[in-house]
């Protein structure tokens, strides 16, 4: 299933993230990339838009996915190291049966 995606490689771009949208095209979203694995957080903060996110490990495999409600500040942390983090708006994954263990392709 293609999504179209903002790509956030640098600390910058990672730390905004999706922050101060209204709103999300209904196939599109944000995709973190980190250089190494490692245990990944986020927060909703100024994040007005419901979210999933799908967060992926070495093996390009999801490992798990989580739900995000806006402008929440807590913390949501991987439960495993992971090199990219992708986030679409709320339920996406589940509506196109995408679940964990699933294979992300054309992360690189």
């Amino acid at each position: 299933f293609p999504i179209t995606v903002e790509i956030a490689m640098t600390p910058g771009e990672q730390q905004q993230g999706l922050m101060d949208r209204t709103s999300l095209d209904p196939d599109s979203g944000m995709l973190f990339v980190y250089d190494k694995p490692q245990i990944l957080s986020f927060w909703m903060k100024n994040t007005s838009v419901p979210l999933s996110i799908a967060f992926i490990g070495p093996d390009e495999r999801v490992s798990e996915i989580r739900d995000l409600q806006p402008n929440d500040e807590s913390h949501m942390r991987s439960s495993s190291p992971c090199n990219w983090a992708l986030e679409a708006n709320l339920g996406w994954f589940k509506a196109r049966g995408i679940g964990v263990g699933a294979k992300i392709s054309n992360l690189q």
